[in-house]
């Protein structure tokens, strides 16, 4: 396609910029969170949510990629797009982590808002890994991710000592 089909069609780039945002965001909602709506609240749809990123990761989906490296490039026709998309993201995984506190999964007295921070920040370390070549970035992420719920994970009170 000619830059000048494009142009005809767009308008513009930074319409063509937003039109391309707009389709990653959409697939990124049909393949990341959607599914992960089948999964019961808290840590089971915080894992969902984590395996649809690392799906995304596994498989290169170019969708995802395009989402995080816009992150970086924070183009003024783009900026707001993006931001919202990382709101919308972090907003899920906060939602699940204070619904794992809440329903005692796990400890009351665990960071919600930081145990979302931390998984954020390592499926984008996945993401960033992979986009380098690293074929085991996402179940290095996979792993952490697990060690950080186990850290945080309510005891069970049917395993306490018995008098």
């Amino acid at each position: 396609m000619s830059k000048s089909a494009v142009f005809a069609h767009f308008g513009s780039k930074p319409a063509l910029d937003l039109a391309l945002l707009q389709s990653a965001t959409t697939r990124f909602e049909r393949q990341v969170i959607g599914p992960a709506g089948g999964a019961p609240a808290g840590i089971a749809r915080l894992v969902a949510l984590s395996e649809g990123w690392l799906a995304q990761v596994s498989t290169r989906d170019p969708g995802l990629g395009l989402l995080t490296a816009w992150c970086a490039r924070g183009q003024t026709g783009t900026r707001q797009a993006v931001v919202a998309w990382r709101r919308a993201w972090r907003a899920a995984l906060d939602a699940q982590a204070a619904a794992a506190v809440s329903v005692g999964e796990l400890a009351g007295e665990a960071p919600a808002a930081l145990i979302a921070f931390e998984c954020d920040a390592l499926l984008a370390a996945a993401a960033r890994d992979a986009d380098d070549g690293d074929t085991a970035a996402a179940d290095r992420a996979r792993y952490a991710i697990e060690h950080l719920l186990r850290r945080w994970s309510a005891p069970d009170p049917t395993l306490a000592a018995t008098p």
